[in-house]
């Protein structure tokens, strides 16, 4: 049985290449920024100080600050295919195979996959990194020989792109292990528990909590660990809110629905709230990084611009300062427009068996691009919303002062936010294109 096992996994299939090639370019890519984000990080590590550690400090931040995005593209990237995956290993069970081979097999192709695209991140990396030598960091552009992180380094973050690949293949796997005729026969609604709209509450509210506490006596590096730890555990648990948010508001669509549009997103919507986040997830975890960001921004140039004369360091690191929030705002949105196209590819590929259907009905293209339109919006809302207002929440201070004393800065924010959201839509009208190739196969099967 293993060997007849392993035979059917292996055994190429239609839509085989696509299930194998978005993985590994949504890895690639993530990959690169992943290196180049180290690389600057280290750059900051390395930058001398005055004793206190700031650039240490900062180094610290923007690390802890990106790990979160990056983790859950990753995860995204891991499941681009889960649906298809799903059924061959759910075809493995009901054949006889053993629920441990079954994870076994899916564990080492998801790390496979993951380890190419870590790979051929390198490739990016190499020919980015060279720019960091432009980056000014403590009043000085760094040497082009300390752009380049130490292979032990680049094998560490690797191999941890290959664990996230990992860990989500082996969780992803529990319906399959527990009833794989009801993947097969996709009778399992995915069911998400008010918990989750709780857990996000306590977290934030412990959160503001910290920052409120936070005092001068805890120094530059207990307030700074302060902040990253809230911001680190916020973002952790948007992924849990997140999901349920799009669900309780496609069920309200659902009973409003009018169309056929409508009726046909929010069943899109509710057939997996936990996929629709992660489609737009990026944009969501951009947007509560923006806030901040903007308000600091916007915090720096009041007081350069006062009347408080500060003295020539204090303005080389506010400068740095400046340059690890841009820098972190900019991963994330790089982060975003890269990983779109690919995810709301993948939508297409994971559904290819109800637009078959639709068309086989009657239905035009225009109408299932309409449909796809209205299922990214409402996630798109949720996201662009609901972590900018957690975030608003968290730094209200900061946030308001940056409103009277610098709103360009907000401005600006508002601006990331809706570039965040015209990203996404774009991405759905690329893959038009795709979603027509997949109507026009002469071999179409459900």
């Amino acid at each position: 049985m293993r060997l007849q096992a392993l035979a059917v996994l292996v055994r190429p299939s239609r839509g085989d290449a696509s299930a194998v090639t978005l993985p590994v370019v949504s890895f690639a890519i993530i990959g690169a920024v992943t290196y180049l984000a180290a690389a600057l990080a280290r750059l900051f590590w390395m930058a001398s100080d005055d004793g206190f550690g700031q650039y240490g400090i900062l180094a610290v931040a923007m690390v802890a600050v990106l790990v979160v995005p990056a983790g859950t593209l990753g995860t995204s990237a891991a499941q681009l295919s889960a649906r298809r995956r799903e059924d061959r290993l759910a075809v493995l069970r009901l054949l006889g195979a053993s629920s441990t081979w079954v994870r076994g097999f899916a564990v080492i192709e998801a790390s496979l996959l993951a380890a190419a695209g870590a790979i051929a991140g390198l490739l990016g990396y190499a020919v980015l990194a060279p720019a960091l030598a432009l980056v000014p960091i403590a009043g000085e552009r760094p040497a082009l020989s300390d752009v380049w992180v130490p292979a032990w380094m680049l094998c560490v973050l690797a191999c941890a792109l290959t664990a996230v690949a990992a860990i989500s293949a082996a969780v992803g796997l529990r319906r399959v292990i527990i009833s794989p005729l009801g993947v097969r026969m996709r009778t399992d609604a995915p069911r998400l528990h008010w918990v989750r709209l709780l857990t996000g509450a306590v977290v934030l509210a412990g959160g503001v909590t910290l920052i409120q506490l936070t005092s001068v006596s805890w120094g530059a590096l207990g307030i700074t660990a302060a902040i990253v730890v809230v911001l680190v555990a916020v973002m952790a648990v948007l992924n849990l809110v997140g999901p349920f948010l799009i669900g309780w508001s496609a069920r309200r669509k659902l009973a409003r629905a009018r169309t056929a549009e409508d009726l046909i997103a929010a069943r899109g919507v509710l057939e997996s709230p936990a996929a629709s986040w992660r489609w737009v997830s990026g944009v969501g975890l951009a947007s509560f990084i923006a806030v901040p960001a903007g308000s600091v921004l916007g915090f720096l140039d009041m007081v350069q611009n006062g009347d408080t004369v500060l003295a020539a360091d204090q303005l080389v690191f506010f400068a740095d300062i400046r340059t690890v929030v841009i820098a972190a705002v900019a991963v994330s949105y790089l982060l975003v427009a890269c990983t779109v196209g690919i995810t709301q590819a993948a939508s297409v590929l994971e559904r290819r068996a109800l637009y078959v259907s639709l068309d086989r009905l009657g239905m035009p293209p225009r109408v299932m691009n309409r449909s796809r339109r209205l299922a990214v919006a409402s996630p798109l809302l949720v996201a662009a919303v609901f972590p900018a207002a957690a975030a608003f929440v968290l730094f209200a201070p900061v946030v308001a002062l940056s409103v009277f004393t610098a709103p360009l800065f907000i401005a600006t924010v508002i601006a990331c936010i809706a570039l965040g959201v015209l990203l996404v839509q774009l991405g759905v009208v690329a893959t038009a294109p795709l979603l027509r190739r997949v109507l026009a196969e002469p071999d179409r099967a459900l």
